[in-house]
């Protein structure tokens, strides 16, 4: 996929798909991650056997840095400050040093006095793309080619 120099309301289209994506999230970076959250390690994110205590199987990707991915997704090809709402429902748990897929649908136009905006429909799946760790919508303002 190849991105415009500058993204504009009138680039997309209903139905438009952008990605996946393909992420991973290493254990370093999660440690790394909590760190500058305040949350040192050990906690569930980073060590397995703080992870077990509260019911887990293994240390979990913070549901915060997996909205920060998503964000990054929709930043890296709309541009920065275009998204207005993020609206995510986890639906499992992320695990750390795996491909994550995020995808993209664009379900919704709209212009008025307030600007352009699109609604995008969000999926952040594993190795199972019909067991989805995250679903969610976003709203964007892009700006127009006038």
């Amino acid at each position: 996929m190849t991105q415009p120099a500058k993204l504009y309301f009138e680039d997309v289209e209903l139905g438009d798909e952008i990605g996946p994506a393909i992420v991973s999230v290493s254990d370093d970076q999660v440690v790394d991650f909590c760190s500058l959250w305040g949350n040192p390690a050990p906690n569930r994110f980073t060590d397995q056997e703080q992870a077990e205590k509260v019911g887990l199987s293994e240390p979990i990707v913070p549901g915060i840095m997996s909205m920060a991915l998503v964000s990054r997704v929709l930043t890296d090809w709309a541009g920065a400050g275009t998204v207005v709402d993020l609206d995510l429902v986890f639906r499992g748990t992320i695990p750390h040093n795996q491909p994550l897929h995020v995808g993209v649908q664009i379900s919704d136009t709209d212009q008025d006095e307030s600007g352009n905006h699109i609604q995008c429909d969000i999926t952040m799946t594993g190795p199972v793309p019909d067991r989805p760790y995250i679903i969610g919508t976003a709203k964007l303002k892009l700006p127009s080619r006038e």
